[in-house]
């Protein structure tokens, strides 16, 4: 038996599983929330993953404990995550105060390699760093901010060069 059948076991007897649905009650998702057994099953292979990890001498109460707050910890991360999927924000950049729309995304925009050529010719150097990042390596705006140690105003500047390019391309 492995250690991960171990964390199982110990998932399985004198009903620890309560140790996830304390932690999804805790989170306020109820059984009618569409991700409810999503989470209650990342909780239970979190469970049985932190059990096997867990060094010290087996204590009910302090590894309940631990589970509970690994689990927690787990669960709020894959919610916070999915949370900044989701949410798009408007910001105002620029001197005459026009929305840069984040939901611009030049690999949706973008349906053609001959455009993205043209695209990329037409774009500075800065624009084309932003290219590069945003279409090939998915990158957020705030990852490309810290890859060339520049503001996230400056990304915005160079997404909002490459958006006027892409438009006049249009």
């Amino acid at each position: 038996m492995n250690d991960l059948d171990n964390g199982f076991t110990f998932l399985m007897n004198e009903n620890h599983i309560g140790i996830v649905y304390g932690v999804l009650k805790r989170l306020n998702i109820r059984m009618d929330n569409p991700q409810f057994e999503d989470l209650k099953q990342e909780g239970f292979i979190h469970l049985a993953i932190k059990y096997s990890q867990y060094n010290e001498e087996i204590d009910d109460d302090r590894v309940c404990g631990y589970l509970f707050q690994a689990v927690y910890w787990h669960l709020l991360d894959i919610l916070r995550k999915q949370q900044r999927i989701n949410n798009h924000v408007m910001e105002m950049k620029g001197n005459d105060d026009e929305c840069v729309d984040d939901s611009f995304s030049p690999q949706e925009e973008i349906d053609g390699i001959d455009l993205l050529n043209q695209l990329w010719l037409r774009c500075t150097g800065n624009q084309r760093k932003f290219l590069c990042c945003a279409y090939n390596e998915s990158m957020t705006i705030t990852q490309i901010a810290r890859k060339y140690h520049v503001s996230r105003k400056t990304v915005y500047q160079w997404k909002k060069g490459v958006q006027e390019e892409f438009y006049k391309l249009k």
